[in-house]
């Protein structure tokens, strides 16, 4: 349904984030019938739940448009302070396969997840903070960050980002 009113201009620019899906404007969106209202809000629920899976499907390793990337710091901090350069490549590899397990198995806790699409986590290591999140970029060549379809699989790519809380 076209809406005969201008684009809301606080919804401008944020499609496939929850906002703005219905391309209403606020004085056609509070006096729709409930139905519609539905309709919208089932959309935004469908394609929340579709960034949730391909999200759940990146941190787990298993999404062909995506990769996971740690920082610097926590490549180090996994690492260890070994002088052997073998035994801290072992060492870090050790951890890093550790890390990994933690990311994936770890429920993500509902108060860091207020948009429901799974994009942001935190888990303790070697007694250290570690948040991971996911970024959403174009597929297109370009990888211009903030995909504007980023429930679709095909034309967006994600990265994994995992990193000391104090990287953040």
């Amino acid at each position: 349904m076209t809406s005969p009113f201008p684009p809301d201009p606080a919804s401008a620019g944020k499609e496939g984030r929850g906002i703005g899906l219905c391309d209403q404007s606020q004085e056609e969106h509070f006096s729709m019938a409930q139905p519609a209202q539905a309709s919208c809000l089932s959309a935004e629920q469908s394609r929340a739940e579709e960034i949730a899976r391909l999200n759940d499907a990146a941190r787990a390793g298993t999404l062909a448009n995506s990769r996971m990337v740690f920082t610097r710091n926590l490549v180090d901090l996994l690492a260890g302070d070994a002088d052997d350069p073998a035994v801290a490549q072992v060492r870090q590899f050790q951890n890093q396969a550790a890390l990994l397990r933690l990311v994936r198995e770890t429920p993500i806790d509902p108060g860091n997840d207020p948009n429901g699409e799974r994009d942001f986590g935190v888990v303790t290591f070697l007694d250290r903070k570690i948040f991971w999140k996911v970024d959403v970029y174009e597929n297109d060549g370009t990888f211009q960050w903030g995909a504007e379809t980023p429930w679709d699989a095909q034309t967006s790519y994600r990265v994994v980002t995992v990193m000391l809380a104090t990287d953040y």
